[in-house]
């Protein structure tokens, strides 16, 4: 009978854990919030499965914010050499303390010069930003990155 009842409550706190763990997906554009069954954002678009089945297909430069699988992402402005003054990219949210919140931007890229023989082909390139109040505070760099990270709690690997 202990047998039983513990594995009773071990299936039950598994249900309950699971059933807390999902995340709501929506995404935000055209100033408008679609909560969707489904988000799957590719390449150049995003995929919708809303509530009722409807499929939507969202361009990504139109979307503001979305949030699927556990992750938030926004559109902010990108603040690095040779980026003009009003790009905007999609950066994931990582997290906030003190007002600050520190976002990740990931993206393929070349970078370098062919003629001084620095050129890398397209590899991901990620930044780290930190935003307060909705406004471009620091981008993070090989010399400052360690205490951004630190002061965020975040382990550096």
């Amino acid at each position: 009978m202990k047998k039983l009842s513990v594995i009773l409550i071990l299936i039950m706190s598994v249900l309950f854990v699971k059933a807390g763990g999902e995340s709501v997906s929506y995404v935000t554009f055209d100033g408008k919030t679609y909560f969707c069954e489904k988000a799957k954002p590719g390449l150049f678009s995003m995929n919708l499965t809303l509530d009722d089945g409807t499929i939507m297909k969202v361009p990504l430069n139109k979307v503001d914010a979305y949030s699927c699988n556990g992750h938030l992402c926004e559109r902010l402005p990108v603040m690095c050499k040779g980026a003009p003054a009003n790009c905007t990219a999609l950066m994931e949210y990582i997290t906030t303390r003190n007002g600050f919140r520190l976002y990740k931007h990931c993206e393929y890229s070349e970078c370098g010069d062919l003629w001084n023989n620095t050129y890398k082909k397209a590899h991901l390139q990620t930044d780290y930003y930190v935003f307060k109040d909705g406004e471009f505070y620091l981008q993070a760099n090989k010399d400052n990155i360690t205490s951004i990270l630190s002061f965020f709690h975040v382990p550096v690997i």
